[in-house]
């Protein structure tokens, strides 16, 4: 699967134009190589990009792709001599962030975007006018996330379940939280799983709905916190519950997903995998069809995200051109909606949607997206 580096690297096929008069050339700056965890992900990635082209290939979207095998010790300047390098409207990647600074400055000199999809440190689009970062950093995503926790529950009372769990990381959270609600004047209340049924209840208000957070994310105390509210609510059963949850919940769907859906939880997330959702099903079945494979177990599934990206910026780029600043009407996403905010006076976009997956009591699953 390797190539030499300043080659062009067609992964499965070129996507060259024949319907539209002026096509998007796409340059991808990935490690698309299977020799560890970055290419497998970056190829299945490129994958669900492939396939979100051939889908706009049908609304007369033409794409052509430039691609470049980009592995963590490339020499990017030696890629950007290639000439197809200079055709491209639009830069997707690199991967590692040394590398940003070179794609950026060149994509500067021609006119070009970059959008930057996986983990990239130092905020390049605070920096670059030109860069899209769909990648949150934990802090900013805490921020945002804090922020439409306190305006979605702005009429209930927080409950702070200690767990006792001296190795969590969640207290620094918790922490933050407290001052947070502090801040907006909004109620909450502290307790512990080991407290006492009859104390344990005063800590839960009887006409406001409770949104319960633990200060743990094990999956051992977790299950804890669902049988001390289970005996809660044979006690109480006037009593409103929802809870709060952290984004590695979405791993414990299946084993707990009874007490999910019992207690109205709402888990913070950039992206979320739902395999019963009909499009994702279809796109499931599509992509092992095209590449006779299936995607790797991860959250989230990069195929999916590679389509979603493909489906929000070629199809953004195509229609309006290098004055496209990341919004797109009827965006709908497989996995993850894209929101751009643009950063600072002199500084790029960043991506700030994300969403609370919502387990209804129903036994569906919806989702509050931002």
């Amino acid at each position: 699967m390797k190539k030499a580096l300043f080659t062009v690297f067609a992964l499965i096929f070129p996507l060259m134009a024949s319907l539209a008069e002026v096509p998007l050339n796409v340059g991808i700056v990935l490690p698309l190589h299977g020799n560890d965890g970055d290419g497998l992900r970056a190829v299945e990635y490129y994958r669900g990009l492939l396939l979100a082209a051939e889908d706009l290939k049908r609304d007369g979207i033409e794409v052509n792709f430039y691609a470049w095998n980009v592995h963590i010790n490339a020499d990017v300047n030696v890629i950007l001599q290639d000439p197809n390098a200079k055709k491209c409207d639009v830069f997707i990647g690199p991967m590692y962030t040394k590398q940003v600074p070179a794609v950026q400055a060149f994509a500067a000199g021609t006119g070009a975007k970059v959008v930057i999809p996986f983990s990239i440190s130092n905020s390049p689009s605070s920096k670059y006018k030109n860069v899209f970062q769909v990648y949150q950093e934990p802090d900013f995503f805490r921020k945002e996330m804090l922020d439409k926790f306190s305006e979605y529950f702005y009429n209930s009372q927080v409950v702070i379940v200690g767990c006792n769990d001296s190795e969590s990381t969640k207290g620094e959270f918790t922490t933050v939280l407290k001052k947070h609600l502090a801040d907006k004047s909004q109620p909450y209340t502290i307790t512990n799983l080991t407290t006492s049924d009859d104390l344990f209840a005063k800590a839960f208000s009887k006409t406001k709905t409770n949104v319960v957070i633990i200060n743990t994310s094990k999956n051992h105390l977790l299950g804890e916190t669902f049988k001390k509210l289970d005996a809660l609510k044979a006690k109480n059963p006037e009593i409103q519950i929802s809870m709060f949850g952290y984004t590695e919940w979405l791993l414990l769907e299946k084993q707990f997903a009874e007490q999910f859906h019992k207690f109205d939880m709402y888990i913070p997330t950039h992206s979320y995998f739902n395999a019963n959702a009909v499009e994702t099903k279809a796109f499931i079945e599509k992509y092992k069809s095209k590449y006779n494979t299936d995607m790797m177990d991860y959250n989230p599934r990069f195929g999916i995200m590679g389509y979603d990206h493909g489906m929000f910026f070629l199809n953004g780029f195509a229609k309006m051109g290098r004055e496209y600043q990341g919004v797109y009407p009827n965006n709908r996403a497989l996995q993850s909606r894209i929101h751009f905010a643009k950063v600072g006076n002199n500084g790029g976009m960043q991506n700030i949607g994300f969403q609370f997956i919502h387990y209804n009591r129903n036994k569906t699953v919806s989702a509050v997206s931002y």
